[in-house]
């Protein structure tokens, strides 16, 4: 069973949802295609980020062919598939490509929806000869993220932000940081307009996609900000609410852009290149804003003007990513254990057990971490359980009170020895080799038995904890079918047929 930490942004007008915008949390990559639901919507544009893994970011939208996405960390490069296969009515699926789902690696994700204040479009390019008018936002753009479907420079992705200098001809490439002047020269009521330079966006033919953000008072903003004299670290406090997504760029200096989500509980900020996270940048989120490093060259230069900004808010967090929920016999006890990969504002975990599946009670109670994206192991063992079916279910508590139910899962307690695990060779013509597991130890009876019911072979047989083996020799024995049989010291039986054959 896996659940997925997950954030959700509802936009409000005069008390009322009108619709989820983006959803952000985070995941552990196993290396097989996996999926993440729990978004609440069909997401049209989704990016992901190795938070402790040397992989760059990637983005894809609905308007990209199947199974394709950009990356975000290198320069003319094509879309490549492999890592966001789809994208699906309550979440999206990864596949086992290293930038989205690498064995061990944790992703950090954003996953927007359309909605009044932000827009996913493609539009394709008709040449350098021709500016390029993007229209169909429903809004004049405050910011946006672009790309194209090419091996070429023109495609790489870039970000822009109208607070630079005012204009819309200035952004940043996400792979260097580098201004990406006059690729664009003129807002629009429903969009922008490109120019024509060399290195637009419009080479003919070519498909091109986007993502467009309009700023609102209690969502989203964009602004820039001067930074101190580099002694202390610098509190963004202008952007007046909750932050859970922020892009942080120097334009004087060119540096790598960062950025950081809520999600993330540690001092760890991310870049769209082929990097781990680095502590001291973003240093931390706040209900105002968030916190520049002191003197940091990304976030904080001495005395510069002109650090820009993209962020968002968000709102109400499913606490905990459950990576593991399971359940394995120890003699007569029931050890459960479970795995988180993200841990927020948890409390407690309570495990509750039933013997039919549907009446539970309460067992046990364990203390949660809290807040951590660090994979965490919890134990609890149910003693001297009876012999049936046992089933267990898993419910985490918020600091908040609220909770969430995890999947039964269930542990069928036979007796004190396994089934036999093997018997082989089966059919077999001279030996018999017999495996079994015992969790008490002690002296069991080995029968075998033909098909009339008559014991063909009788003995006592020493049973350790652990794993058994015991060799029979089947040389004096017809051909036929047979049963063997081990008893285990309580009176209990455990059987299998086997094929004696020359």
């Amino acid at each position: 069973m896996k659940r997925y930490c997950i954030y959700m942004l509802s936009v409000l007008c005069f008390g009322d949802i009108v619709a989820q915008t983006y959803a952000y949390g985070g995941y552990q990559g196993t290396g097989s295609a996996k999926s993440i639901t729990g978004l609440g919507f069909q997401p049209e544009c989704i990016i992901i980020k190795a938070g402790n893994g040397a992989y760059e970011g990637i983005i894809r939208t609905a308007d990209m062919d199947a199974g394709e996405a950009k990356g975000m960390g290198t320069t003319a490069t094509a879309c490549s598939s492999g890592n966001i296969t789809s994208l699906d009515a309550n979440g999206f699926t990864v596949g086992t490509g290293n930038s989205a789902n690498h064995s061990g690696t944790f992703y950090h994700y954003i996953a927007f929806n359309e909605s009044t204040n932000i827009h996913v479009g493609t539009y394709t390019g008709d040449g350098k000869a021709n500016a390029e008018t993007v229209a169909g936002c429903g809004f004049q753009p405050e910011a946006f993220i672009c790309w194209g479907d090419e091996a070429d420079q023109d495609g790489d992705v870039s970000v822009i932000l109208n607070a630079m200098c005012g204009a819309v001809q200035d952004g940043f490439y996400t792979y260097d940081g580098n201004s990406a002047q006059n690729h664009w020269s003129a807002w629009t009521a429903g969009g922008w307009t490109t120019d024509t330079w060399s290195d637009s966006p419009i080479n003919s033919g070519v498909k091109y996609y986007y993502i467009a953000f309009n700023e609102s008072g209690t969502t989203i903003k964009e602004n820039s900000y001067t930074a101190n004299n580099g002694a202390s670290d610098l509190s963004v406090t202008d952007i007046g609410f909750q932050t859970d997504f922020v892009i942080v760029y120097s334009y004087v200096n060119r540096q790598l852009p960062v950025f950081r989500t809520a999600h993330d509980a540690t001092d760890k900020t991310q870049r769209f290149t082929a990097a781990s996270g680095v502590a001291g940048e973003i240093k931390a989120i706040t209900a105002t804003g968030f916190t520049a490093g002191a003197g940091n060259v990304r976030v904080d230069q001495a005395n510069q003007a002109n650090h820009h900004y993209l962020a968002m808010s968000g709102g109400t967090a499913l606490p905990v990513e459950l990576t593991s929920f399971s359940v394995d016999r120890d003699g007569n006890n029931a050890e459960i254990s479970w795995q988180t990969a993200v841990e927020k504002n948890s409390d407690h975990f309570e495990i509750l057990h039933s013997t039919d599946g549907e009446n539970f009670e309460l067992i046990g109670t364990i203390a949660a971490q809290g807040n951590t994206s660090t994979l965490t192991e919890y134990y609890f063992t149910h003693e001297n359980i009876s012999t049936g079916i046992h089933y267990y279910q898993l419910i985490e508590y918020d600091i908040d009170g609220k909770f969430e139910k995890f999947k039964i899962i269930s542990l069928n307690q036979t007796s004190a020895i396994d089934i036999i695990t093997q018997l082989f060779p089966n059919p077999a013509s001279s030996n018999v080799n017999l495996y079994f597991n015992s969790f008490t130890g002690g002296i069991y009876k080995l029968n075998i038995y033909n098909t009339n019911g008559q014991s063909v072979y009788s003995a006592q047989i020493p049973g350790m904890i652990g794993e058994n083996k015991f060799m029979v020799q089947l040389y004096s024995y017809p051909n036929g079918q047979y049963i063997i049989s081990v008893t285990d010291p309580n009176g209990t039986a455990s059987t299998i047929p086997f094929m004696k054959h020359d």
